[in-house]
């Protein structure tokens, strides 16, 4: 199955009528702005058609135990990522990398995988590697790390081609989300003492389709299913719309939901994420085209498909 297109009208659902217009409005300046101050404050890397690069987003990798929603799929990023490593790519891990919602620190993580980090350091050396932070990297005090593990953090990337001047703006995406944004505190505090044991009792479990574009949440009440669904799609379509108004092509995670832009409208991408068990999806550049893959696991072997590509001139 492909993984479903932008759609071209703006989102709705059906609770719409708990967020009045002037709110609404509010919220949208709030993510403009945020992401006009992540764009003004991007690191330039400059790039050209044979340039290649790999974006992985949304891994939350834990400390090993059950809460731990990388755990199932650490075989399969591990297989990937060294793929990657051994044709030269450069590694953008765009944000959430870390679940440091749940953890107070880097070192349980560090220690649960070893053999990850182990693996960045060696994009790093290379100068191959550049990570993002989004807002589950963030630490308890709200503020982003400026390291992990020894390697710089930042919060956005802008690829500059050298010969074109083409750009292509790369950001986690929670400056569109204003629960992460304004109400950080209390959403994290949510996230780590009482969703965390929800999902041990088998509360709120994800269910997935194999291409990434869509999710449902199970075993919640269905008021509560219904806006968690509609959240991330409302955030979809503020940074939808940025996208557009700047006329800017932007890659980005945060929803877990994979998104692909066709035919020059709306250039915006999403990456999707690293936890639902057996599939990993991403997006490549290379040899002068964008391309949205998928990682798939069968327990022994690791098979990555190429699900479509588009030459960047046509963004």
């Amino acid at each position: 199955r492909e993984m479903t297109a932008i759609p071209d009208v703006p989102y709705q659902d059906s609770l719409s009528w708990l967020y009045p217009p002037v709110l609404q409005e509010n919220w949208r300046n709030t993510a403009q702005r945020r992401l006009n101050e992540a764009l003004a404050n991007a690191l330039r890397i400059p790039f050209t058609d044979q340039s290649r690069f790999v974006f992985f987003s949304d891994l939350h990798r834990g400390n090993g135990a059950r809460t731990d929603l990388f755990m199932p799929n650490k075989p399969l990023f591990l297989r990937a990522l060294r793929h990657y490593y051994t044709q030269g790519y450069t590694y953008v891990e765009v944000g959430d990398g870390d679940e440091l919602w749940l953890h107070y620190d880097l070192a349980a993580i560090r220690r649960a995988h070893g053999a990850v980090f182990d693996l960045l350091h060696q994009f790093y050396a290379g100068r191959r590697l550049f990570l993002l932070y989004g807002n589950h990297d963030m630490r308890e005090n709200g503020r982003s790390p400026r390291r992990k593990d020894g390697i710089p953090v930042h919060e956005s990337v802008l690829l500059h081609h050298q010969d074109n001047g083409q750009t292509i703006f790369v950001c986690h995406g929670h400056q569109a989300d204003l629960t992460s944004e304004r109400f950080y505190a209390i959403t994290r505090m949510a996230n780590r003492h009482v969703w965390r044991y929800l999902r041990q009792l088998g509360l709120g479990q994800v269910q997935a389709n194999g291409t990434g574009s869509h999710y449902r949440l199970e075993r919640i009440p269905k008021t509560l299913r219904a806006w968690m669904h509609a959240q991330p799609r409302r955030i979809e379509q503020r940074l939808l719309e940025w996208s557009a108004a700047q006329r800017q092509p932007l890659i980005c995670g945060h929803t877990h939901f994979a998104a692909w832009s066709e035919n020059g409208r709306q250039p915006y991408f999403n990456t999707g994420n690293g936890i639902h068990p057996g599939v990993l999806t991403g997006l490549e550049i290379g040899d002068g085209a964008i391309h949205e893959v998928r990682w798939l696991w069968d327990g022994q072997h690791a098979r990555r498909e190429s699900m479509r590509q588009q030459p960047l001139a046509a963004l």
